[in-house]
């Protein structure tokens, strides 16, 4: 069963699974998420609680022993694992035979980050969604967030306006940790509700933390008016221009590549196992070849190389105005203008 946490508490109401496997990207909503099920399960007897996390070392007999043992103070007891990214053959093993010890008296949690469709649809996985419950705990998606920042204001007692809602999204994309902590922080301050935008940018300071690798992947479903959010707030946060010319430029090898192939007519299937592309990320590079053709993939190694001239002449102005171009260049196969491509003057 998957259960979406905003549907999470009232699916706690009905009753607990024999186990929960909570995985995702957002921190938050995984430690609210696991929360949740230690408050719930501590009112039903669980008041015993053993926490692993998996890596090199882990002595294994203590977790199946928790597993196998009765505490003379708690005859219920939780068992929780935090997973690493890759769970491999003796892993999986390991997991399947606690999987197997499960009876009403023992609640497994199991979390880690977020799993691609292959790390789903491993037997393990499978055997446990069966009988319990999938948490996917990710960051909302760009559509849905207003959704969840309303939610969370609701949740402390407040609402907020429209724009007022927009505002805290584009502030707090990518941190909700940081979102969360300045709603329950306006709770001290009693604003007059529903809260405006004026009001916010009075009191608050804008925390929106990304990854170059969120710009990538924003930039491969051509979403470039965000990726310029991206940009502006990675420059901001101090992070190096050059660390996002190293990794546009192997995206972008990685997507001419793989436009010859498409362009000689070959299946992209093998290609993708060759070049170690998971299958989560498959539909958005398959979405961007579809939009980008060849020709527009040449002009943009023509901003990469201008780029690089930048970077050799240590010029980070002429380095970040070249990134806002080349960011720019990822919405559709139509040119860029040929001002754009031109090196502004020194």
């Amino acid at each position: 069963m998957r259960v979406y946490p905003e549907q999470f508490a009232d699916h706690l109401k009905a009753g607990l699974r024999p186990c929960y496997l909570v995985f995702g990207d957002e921190p938050l909503l995984r430690l609210e998420a696991i929360d949740a099920i230690r408050q719930v399960a501590r009112k039903q007897g669980f008041d015993e609680r053993h926490t692993f996390v998996v890596e090199q070392g882990l002595d294994w007999n203590q977790v199946y022993d928790a597993c196998q043992a009765m505490s003379l103070f708690s005859a219920r007891q939780i068992i929780e694992l935090e997973l690493p990214a890759k769970v491999d053959k003796d892993l999986a093993a390991r997991i399947s035979e606690i999987g197997k010890q499960l009876h009403p008296d023992l609640l497994l949690v199991l979390s880690g980050g977020r799993l691609n469709q292959t790390q789903m649809k491993a037997a393990w996985f499978d055997k446990l969604y069966q009988s319990g419950t999938y948490v996917p705990v990710n960051h909302p998606e760009p559509k849905f967030f207003p959704r969840w920042m309303s939610s969370r204001f609701a949740r402390f007692g407040l609402k907020a306006l429209p724009d007022a809602i927009n505002f805290m999204c584009h502030s707090y994309e990518g941190n909700l940790l940081a979102a969360s902590q300045e709603i329950e922080k306006l709770t001290l301050l009693s604003p007059p509700q529903p809260i405006s935008i004026g009001y916010l940018q009075e009191t608050i300071i804008r925390h929106a933390h990304f990854t170059p690798f969120q710009l990538i992947d924003t930039l491969l479903e051509g979403k470039v008016n965000r990726a310029q959010r991206i940009l502006a707030a990675l420059r901001a946060e101090g992070t190096e221009p050059g660390m996002l010319a190293w990794t546009l430029c192997r995206e972008l090898e990685q997507l001419t590549e793989l436009a010859l192939v498409m362009h000689s007519g070959q299946p992209l299937g093998t290609h993708f196992s060759r070049l170690r592309i998971w299958q989560s990320r498959q539909q958005l590079i398959q979405q961007a070849l579809t939009r980008l053709p060849l020709a527009k993939l040449q002009q943009l190694w023509q901003l990469m190389t201008q780029l690089d001239d930048a970077q050799r002449h240590f010029d980070t102005e002429q380095a970040w105005l070249m990134l806002q171009t080349l960011t720019l260049g990822f919405r559709d196969a139509s040119p860029l203008p040929t001002v754009m491509m031109a090196r502004s003057p020194c």
